[in-house]
């Protein structure tokens, strides 16, 4: 149904996500659409987001934060979470169907990190993608095969290790592309494109990328999101794992 890929390589950050999505036709549905152009990964003013499940829940969970951000000195990560699937309820969406993962990169004190934030029916937890670490978003009987996900972890490298950042680039969007290719030859509801974006974890700076090239026009969140991409990087901050219940 989704798969996303959020890593951390030392000195970059990658996300990426395949491009199919299921949409039901109405809140209570049991009809649903498949679609495979649709985007998962977005830049934002902190750098990358996707998110999967409720899509909705991921653009209020982003203005939200961007309205705390701008009211308070101190983000909490899990209450704005928590006040985004209770604005989902409100307006009309059933408790069950108001979950999802959501990826996004933020500024610390040693550079930009990415952080997870799962977004359940009874509990929400935030996780930080450890360096030289790789997090697989995925339904749970659909999940990769242990060994190929250990595999690709293990195929991570930084910047340091190639020429230049074009062989950096190379080497990641071939190993991102062997797995979706994978993946996809055994679960019809993964595509084998995708879309990635490399982060600089010093500077912040990132390079989207969308595989492969020439791919015909996506169905995107892009209007949705687009006001939450303007703006400077404001002060360093700092998350902690954490679990709230709701």
């Amino acid at each position: 149904m989704t798969l996303i890929i959020a890593a951390d390589v030392q000195d970059h950050l990658i996300l990426a996500g395949d491009h199919c999505a299921v949409l039901s036709r109405g809140s209570n549905a049991t009809e649903h659409v498949i679609i495979r152009n649709y985007q998962k990964v977005y830049s934002w003013k902190y750098g990358a987001i996707a998110g999967s499940g409720d899509v909705v829940l991921m653009v209020v969970f982003l203005r939200l934060f961007l309205l705390h951000e701008r009211q308070n000195a101190r983000v909490d990560v899990l209450q704005i979470a928590s006040e985004a699937k209770a604005a989902r309820i409100r307006a009309g969406s059933p408790p069950g169907e108001c979950v999802g993962n959501i990826f996004f990169t933020l500024p610390a004190s040693d550079g930009f990190q990415m952080h997870g934030v799962y977004i359940g029916e009874h509990r929400i937890r935030l996780e930080t993608v450890d360096p030289i670490s790789t997090c697989f978003s995925i339904q749970e009987q659909r999940s990769p095969d242990r060994t190929a996900c250990n595999a690709f972890n293990g195929r991570l490298r930084p910047a340091l290790f190639f020429s230049d950042t074009r062989a950096f680039h190379t080497h990641h969007l071939d190993l991102l592309r062997r797995f979706f290719e994978c993946q996809s030859a055994m679960d019809d509801r993964v595509t084998c494109s995708f879309d990635v974006m490399f982060l600089d974890k010093r500077t912040g700076i990132g390079r989207f990328w969308t595989a492969p090239d020439g791919m015909r026009r996506r169905v995107s969140l892009g209007g949705e999101l687009e006001s939450a991409g303007e703006g400077p990087v404001s002060a360093p901050t700092r998350l902690h794992r954490g679990e709230r219940q709701t």
